[in-house]
């Protein structure tokens, strides 16, 4: 299928092939034909599977070229926002040269309102200056026929719930779309308000990260993480790595850390302002550093072309964060692999993700600080025994229950370690950690 296959206008579907989009993604297949008919949506899918342009493409299609604001796209981050306006500018050059206008936070109100001296057709922005260009009187919005939410689990936390409920209520009779690679039971709650249950559309809900990233856990034991990272640069040798930390303060820490090491590398992280921010994005598309040290803010819907590794030094508290950063690499068909640190202090989350399926290959730190390959199954290892499991205990209490005996005979001790170990053993498998070995 091509893009002509479609129901678009001829001189969209030429200027998409200009600019080397002749093949929709999976996404797009399915999403393009019932966004042209104006039906409400709410996707899920991989990261890096193409949903930016999967709602672009029907939104120029039934743009009209005058004054009055028809569709508007709401993301949660001032660098996804451009990152949207960037993608729209692209088409729009090639196309009908319409009036797309960007809003993020940072920037002066008055020059906002000065902007539509000339209309708009298409406003991308973040949740606080949709809020504030709504308010004003000046901004004629009767003509408006599409809102989009672009990673809707971030637009829908404790951080913008309240400004999207009052954007969403301001407007009646309006198409919605609603996209991200995760939309967990509140986000589903929540637009339910707004969406009919019978049009809520989920692709790829169980499959949460793109195939073509390998997950190696590794094994730090007690080694120092910054020491463990900079040996593990050396050896993986990546052509773009992104290094993902839990906290601005750590972020700066090793950014500097690998710095005095000689390593040359960016850093994204909130502590930067909006310049700096936009500064640091270009330098890292332009290649300037092999390796980038970033907070989850990098994570989020902007594509970094070429990203071939990631490092999480620590996983989020949210599991779902760590597939967004997962997803920064293996993009375009490309693969790439995404390694977590893990010691016996933090053995729990590691845990989760495995046991949601992920297929994990087992890699630990050698005392020369060599990464050779490791497994939970070759050893009794009690890193993976939750102190807390109360489900495993009492499986192993059953087990040596039966054949525990008032008489003790040679090798008894042996015995029940074996009961005990076997349980374990089939315990984990159960728990679906087979799928680690």
């Amino acid at each position: 299928m091509k893009f002509n296959s479609f129901n678009l206008n001829k001189d969209l579907v030429q200027a998409l092939n200009k600019l080397g989009y002749i093949t929709p993604t999976k996404v797009q297949e399915l999403i393009i034909p019932k966004a042209l008919k104006k039906e409400n949506l709410i996707v899920q899918s991989q990261t890096g599977s193409g949903k930016t342009h999967s709602y672009l493409i029907p939104i120029f299609n039934s743009l009209e070229n005058n004054e009055l604001v028809q569709c508007i796209i709401v993301a949660p981050t001032r660098e996804l926002a451009r990152q949207i306006y960037s993608f729209s500018m692209e088409i729009n050059h090639e196309y009908e040269n319409f009036k797309v206008k960007l809003f993020v936070s940072g920037e002066d109100s008055n020059k906002d309102l000065s902007s539509f001296k000339n209309g708009a057709n298409l406003i991308i922005a973040t949740p606080g200056k949709i809020l504030n260009l709504i308010s004003s009187s000046e901004i004629d919005f009767s003509k408006l026929k599409t809102i989009v939410l672009d990673e809707a689990d971030m637009l829908i936390d404790n951080t913008f719930i309240n400004e999207i409920d009052k954007f969403l209520s301001h407007f009646v009779d309006y198409q919605i779309m609603v996209f991200s690679a995760t939309i967990d039971k509140k986000s589903e709650n929540f637009l339910n308000k707004y969406i009919k249950n019978e049009n809520f559309i989920f692709l790829d809900k169980e499959n949460k990260t793109n195939i073509n990233v390998k997950h190696v856990f590794i094994n730090t034991k007690h080694f120092d993480k910054k020491k463990c990272l900079l040996s593990l640069i050396s050896q993986i040798n990546p052509f773009l790595l992104l290094v993902f930390l839990n906290s601005k303060k750590e972020t700066k820490e090793y950014y500097q850390f690998l710095q005095e090491n000689g390593v040359n590398c960016g850093i994204l992280s909130g502590d930067l302002d909006s310049r700096e921010r936009r500064s640091m994005i270009k330098r890292v598309n332009k290649y300037e550093f092999k390796v980038v040290v970033c907070s989850d803010m990098a994570s989020r819907g902007i594509d970094i072309v070429g990203v071939s590794d990631v490092i999480n030094i620590s996983i989020p508290n949210n599991i779902e964060y760590y597939f967004h950063r997962a997803g920064r690499c293996g993009r375009n068909n490309y693969q790439g692999t995404s390694y977590v640190f893990y010691d016996n202090e933090n053995i729990q989350l590691p845990l989760k993700l495995i046991e949601q399926n992920l297929q994990v290959e087992f890699k630990k730190i050698t005392n020369d600080f060599n990464l050779v390959p490791d497994s939970p199954f070759k050893r009794e290892n009690k890193k993976f025994v939750s102190k807390k499991d109360d489900e495993l205990d009492k499986k192993i209490k059953i087990n040596v229950n039966k054949v525990r005996s008032n008489k003790v005979k040679p090798g008894y001790k042996k015995k029940l370690k074996l009961i005990a170990d076997r349980t374990k053993k089939q315990y984990f498998k159960q728990k679906g950690r087979k799928n680690a070995k």
